[in-house]
């Protein structure tokens, strides 16, 4: 009897108990407000970051329980890379719950919002999604390729319209949606030695190809085949090839993934067990380079991204001193400006921002700050360009002044 009574308390009370969202196995519904900045009374632009700044905030969210979670599963010994493994976010739906300015200049979106923690390299929607928020970066292959008795010399990589591992790569981006940059157009580049340069590690000669190609990733590397010796397979040979490749993002020159693989492959005729091999290591190449693309771009998403910033009209070192202290007032979601050079009258500084490009110059353009006036003149995946006018002063703010010859 008395089992009776508890098992129909416990049924009421699940019919009094508040109702729990419905969601999918393996996701989190999660409410966040997301807030973005009114520049030139520009609500739309601003709904836009608000409802940015909200998403990621229900990422962040639910990748911090995750963390805490497998953190105490394992007595507080921080796995990190199984962690991160495991904390692939992304919002699969969102319903506004609210919105309006808060504020003279600040929009407010609530949502509330279903995050999914499915691995990205296996969902062909959430990495569209990520590709489009990075601004659909086209990629280029530039794969110097030895294969079985091929003769090799500095210009090899121009001998050939296309290689093995640059088809097999290309195929294997295209399948994930990325843009590709025919190599065959990267074979008419005149440039022969920044060519040779980039394909023997110079980030910065394969960010200029790149930008000239109009291409914002640059997969850079080489690949070999040879037959194994001392190996007996009754009358076939062990083709054997080594594949490694750097990726490089032409807005900056920095290098952001690298990969090295090998792969044998048994065939009568080396000549095609070595295509069959270095196909075969390219393939492998090319799942693990987009893992790792992919990783990096999500962390800029949901977290920190770094912007190439370019001003010009700088007057001198103490200006763009200046100038750097008062970036980080300009715009939101600024975490921190390094300026990394000046020459002539162009200064350079990378911008952590939480964020895109396109986010950062929408909120810079026409910016006046602190005497200065902001008119971005080009914007890419990683770089904005900015033109910084001084401000010219009115007589009536000129009469203003107290005139500093006077004499009392």
């Amino acid at each position: 009897m008395n089992r009776k009574i508890l098992l129909i308390i416990g049924a009421c009370l699940l019919c009094w108990g508040p109702a729990l969202p419905q969601t999918a196995p393996g996701s989190t519904q999660v409410e966040a407000v997301g807030l973005g900045a009114i520049t030139y009374n520009d609500i739309p632009a601003a709904r836009d970051r608000a409802l940015d700044d909200a998403k990621r905030k229900a990422v962040e969210y639910v990748l911090g329980t995750v963390i805490d979670a497998e953190t105490r599963v394992e007595n507080y010994q921080v796995m990190e890379d199984r962690i991160l493994s495991w904390t692939r976010g992304y919002v699969r739906t969102y319903r506004i719950l609210h919105e309006g300015k808060s504020g003279d200049d600040i929009y407010e979106v609530k949502v509330l919002a279903t995050v999914d923690q499915a691995s990205m390299t296996r969902d062909v929607e959430a990495v569209q999604n990520l590709i489009q928020s990075m601004g659909n970066p086209r990629v280029m292959f530039i794969i110097d390729e030895q294969n079985i008795g091929a003769t090799q010399d500095r210009y090899h990589y121009f001998q050939v319209d296309v290689t093995v591992s640059e088809t097999t790569l290309m195929n294997k981006f295209l399948e994930k949606s990325f843009q590709v940059v025919d190599p065959a157009v990267v074979r008419q580049n005149r440039e022969r030695d920044a060519v040779v340069a980039a394909i023997n590690g110079d980030p910065k000669a394969a960010a200029a190809i790149g930008a000239a190609l109009e291409a914002e990733v640059v997969v850079t590397g080489k690949a070999m085949a040879k037959v194994a010796t001392g190996i007996n397979l009754g009358g076939m040979k062990s083709c054997q090839a080594s594949l490694t490749a750097r990726v490089i993002d032409a807005d900056v020159g920095t290098v952001i993934a690298t990969a090295s693989k090998t792969a044998a492959y048994p065939h009568i005729d080396e000549l095609v067990g070595g295509s069959k091999a270095i196909e075969k290591a390219a393939n492998q190449l090319g799942d693990e380079l987009i893992a790792k693309i992919l990783d990096k771009w999500q962390s800029r998403v949901y977290s920190a991204n770094t912007v190439k910033l370019l001003v010009t009209g700088i007057n001198s070192y103490n200006e763009a001193a200046n100038f750097r202290g008062n970036l980080g007032f300009a715009a939101r979601g600024i975490k921190s400006v390094n300026q990394r050079n000046l020459a002539a009258s162009t200064a350079e500084y990378d911008v952590q921002i939480q964020g895109n490009a396109d986010q950062l110059a929408r909120e810079l353009d026409g910016r006046e700050l602190k005497g200065y006036t902001l008119s971005v003149q080009g914007v890419t995946a990683n770089k904005i360009t900015i033109r910084l006018a001084h401000s010219v002063k009115t007589s009536a703010e000129m009469e203003e002044e107290p005139d500093s010859s006077a004499v009392e």
